[in-house]
C-alpha cells in the first residue's frame, strides 16, 4: 500500500508528488537544491533524478529547459505526474532510461548545468540491501556507480559549465580522484554537520568541466542544529525557503 503525498521544497511553489513507501526526498535533496546555482537559460539536467524533486523545483528559478534522467519507472511516473500537475510540460522533460544511454536523448557537450544526488553506497557481498528495491537502487550503486555518473556528467556538460552534487565525506577522496580523470574539477566545497560537535555527514560540491586548473573554495560548514537542538538560522532559511 502506498503512502502518497504532495510536498514542496523550500517554498519553491512546485508540487512534488511522492510515494513514501517507495522513496521520498530528504534533507540532502533540499540542501542540493539550495546549493546549486542554476543558469537562467539553456539546458539543465537532473541525473539520478528520483521523483524529480530537484529538477522540478529548479523550474521556479530558471527559464532553462530541464531534463530529468531516472531509470526507475515507478519514480519516473511520479515525476511525470508532477510535471503535469505543475503545468511544466513545455519546460521539464522526463527521460525514463539508464543514464548510460543518456546520449540517445541529449547530445554531448550541450548541457549548461547538471544537478545530481547519486547513490552513495557501494554494493558488496556484505551489503544489507533494504527490502524496498526502489529505495535500494536509489541509495546503492546497483544500476550506476560513481564512475558511470561522472562520465555522464563529462559527456553532457559544455566546457566551463558546472555540475552540483551532494555526497558522503567518507568517499570524497575517491570522488575527487575519479572527477579529475573525467576533466572535472571542484570549484566550491561545503561540508554539512548535524551539529558543531559532530563530524560532517554530507558534502556539497560545485564542479566545473575544464582542461585548465581551477581554484578551489572551501566554504564555511553548514550546521543544521544548534546546542539547543533547534535549527540554526541558516538551516531554517534553507529548509523553509524564507531566505
Amino acid at each position: 500500500m502506498s503512502i502518497y503525498s504532495q510536498d514542496i521544497i523550500s517554498n519553491s511553489g512546485i508540487i512534488i508528488n511522492q510515494d513514501k513507501k517507495l522513496y521520498s526526498f530528504n534533507l540532502d535533496t533540499i540542501l542540493l537544491y539550495n546549493f546549486a546555482k542554476p543558469v537562467k537559460k539553456g539546458k539543465i539536467v537532473d541525473l539520478c533524478s528520483g521523483n524529480g524533486a530537484i529538477g522540478l523545483s529548479l523550474a521556479s528559478k530558471t527559464k532553462a529547459q530541464i531534463y530529468l534522467i531516472e531509470i526507475q519507472k515507478e519514480l519516473a511516473d511520479l515525476s511525470q505526474k508532477s510535471i503535469e500537475d505543475n503545468r511544466l510540460e513545455q519546460q521539464v522533460h522526463l527521460v525514463n532510461d539508464d543514464l548510460k544511454n543518456v546520449q540517445k536523448h541529449i547530445d554531448h557537450d550541450t548541457v549548461d548545468m547538471i544537478v545530481c544526488n547519486p547513490p552513495y553506497f557501494k554494493v558488496s557481498n556484505q551489503t544489507a540491501l533494504k527490502e524496498n528495491p526502489v529505495l535500494a537502487i536509489a541509495r546503492h550503486e546497483l544500476k550506476a556507480n560513481l564512475e558511470d555518473i561522472l562520465h555522464a556528467i563529462k559527456i553532457l556538460l559544455k566546457e566551463n559549465s558546472h555540475a552540483f552534487l551532494v555526497y558522503r565525506p567518507e568517499r570524497l577522496s575517491e570522488l575527487l580522484s575519479l572527477m579529475l580523470k573525467q576533466r572535472l574539477q571542484p570549484k566550491r566545497i561545503r561540508f554539512v554537520r548535524t551539529n558543531s560537535q559532530k563530524d560532517a555527514n554530507l558534502v556539497l560540491l560545485d564542479v566545473i568541466k575544464t582542461v585548465k586548473e581551477a581554484s578551489l573554495k572551501v566554504e564555511p560548514d553548514l550546521i543544521i542544529y544548534d546546542e539547543n537542538h533547534q535549527l540554526t538560522k541558516e538551516a531554517s532559511q534553507i529548509i523553509n525557503g524564507n531566505k
